[in-house]
């Protein structure tokens, strides 16, 4: 309703001299312009319902056709978003608070209002209305939104959450109110440092933003993009959080097979030549820093892994193939990097290894592989690896230099007649 706009009123009151009364008063207001239409009974105020429109409506609770509370319970029905206020002759404090359960935004006594009162309440009965349809239209957006919302108190306590929350999350908002949100979600990945940076930025009063794995009710883990708001009051003090949570554990998911696409052989799931090269440059440098540091390389290759494809075909050899990578996988530490470069052509950078290490590793490898058997329609398939290693050197400019003297050792290795390991410098 705009400024300087008449209200217009709906009087249910069937003794004249009250009706009058309201009449008087609002006709002497300083405070705005009413337009008042009488009517003396529930029946005569729907008729006028059905046929005009108003702002607010001035309920008598003693009418012909009604009596007492079931007055404004009727009254609401017939008008369910106007605001009522309830006129009445009694003046006791649990009798108002029972129409205001009932549905009525105010209650006055008859007689009782005052220069302005009568006036002063009608606009704040459609001042609280039109508040609380703006809050329920606020409301309603949050729980449309896709996205988790929850609003917390200062002590992190939650005081409200959409559905999109009991999506996401397990815990109905009903199960959320009166609990932290962390403590119902936490999963034990983020570390107490994290909570601490995060709870800095927000008591300093600036909004977070940051991603979190967190555990739902059943248990299964997530990860959300979560950004939360301090609410501040009018002297600038913290009175509520908002937070909003994203799910974006299906972007992470993508993100990692993206990634293993973009490291990985996607025949053996070793990592890729580029992949290799880049750990090599890095451990190279680890070298040249540590004066104490030691690190092998080796280059593996199939022996006559030629000939395992014409005889038996390039499914077979891709199965050959696979079954070394997991040989070489398996036989590896967690520390080490193993990969695939291209063909038959594997590496294995041992990192901080020394030549005794690397020698006694290479010849566990050589041996699996030497006496694994792979059936096929044609006959077992029998498999040797020849084996190049190199120590990095801090003087190397860079991987390349350590690739090229485990590819010379690997050669001596086939020169020797293959399925043996050669150390660079023989």
């Amino acid at each position: 309703m705009s400024r300087g706009q008449a209200i217009r009123v709906l009087l249910v009151e069937d003794e004249d001299g009250d009706a009058h009364l309201v009449k008087m008063k609002l006709g002497q207001t300083q405070s705005g312009h009413f337009e008042v239409t009488w009517t003396q009974s529930l029946a005569d105020a729907q008729r006028c319902l059905a046929a005009s429109s108003f702002d607010v409506i001035l309920l008598d609770l003693s009418l012909p056709d009604s009596e007492g509370l079931a007055t404004v319970h009727s009254a609401r029905v017939m008008a369910i978003d106007m605001p009522i206020v309830v006129l009445s002759g009694r003046g006791d404090t649990d009798f108002a608070l029972t129409t205001l359960e009932a549905g009525a935004v105010d209650y006055m006594v008859k007689g009782d209002y005052g220069y302005d009162g009568l006036a002063r309440v009608i606009r704040y009965a459609l001042l609280r209305t039109e508040m609380e349809a703006r809050n329920n239209l606020l409301i309603a957006a949050l729980e449309a939104a896709a996205n988790g919302v929850v609003i917390t108190d200062k002590d992190a306590t939650v005081i409200w959450a959409n559905s999109a929350f009991g999506r996401l999350t397990g815990y109905s908002p009903e199960e959320a109110v009166g609990n932290n949100p962390n403590q119902l979600t936490k999963s034990g990945l983020q570390n107490a440092d994290f909570y601490k940076d995060m709870w800095a930025v927000l008591l300093d009063g600036q909004n977070w933003r940051g991603e979190l794995v967190n555990k739902r009710k059943n248990g299964s883990l997530y990860h959300e993009e979560l950004s939360i708001a301090p609410v501040k009051n009018g002297t600038g003090e913290i009175t509520h959080f908002v937070g909003i949570k994203e799910d974006i554990t299906e972007r992470k998911e993508m993100e990692a097979q993206l990634q293993k696409l973009a490291s990985t052989d996607p025949l053996t799931g070793l990592f890729n030549r580029r992949v290799f090269l880049e750990k090599l440059e890095l451990e190279r440098a680890k070298v040249a820093r540590l004066p104490h540091y030691s690190a092998v390389l080796l280059m593996l290759d199939l022996d006559f892994f030629k000939r395992v494809n014409d005889a038996y075909g390039h499914a077979t050899g891709d199965i050959v193939l696979k079954v070394f990578a997991e040989i070489a996988r398996n036989t590896s530490r967690a520390i080490d990097i193993a990969a695939r470069l291209g063909g038959e052509e594997f590496a294995i950078l041992l990192s901080g290894a020394d030549k005794n290490d690397a020698l006694i590793m290479a010849e566990r490898l050589r041996e699996q592989v030497a006496k694994t058997v792979i059936d096929h329609d044609a006959g077992p398939v029998q498999i040797t690896v020849s084996i190049g290693a190199a120590t990095l050197s801090g003087d190397d400019m860079n991987g390349e230099a350590v690739l090229h003297r485990a590819d010379v050792a690997l050669y001596e290795a086939k020169d020797r007649g293959r399925n043996q390991t050669c150390w660079f410098g023989f």
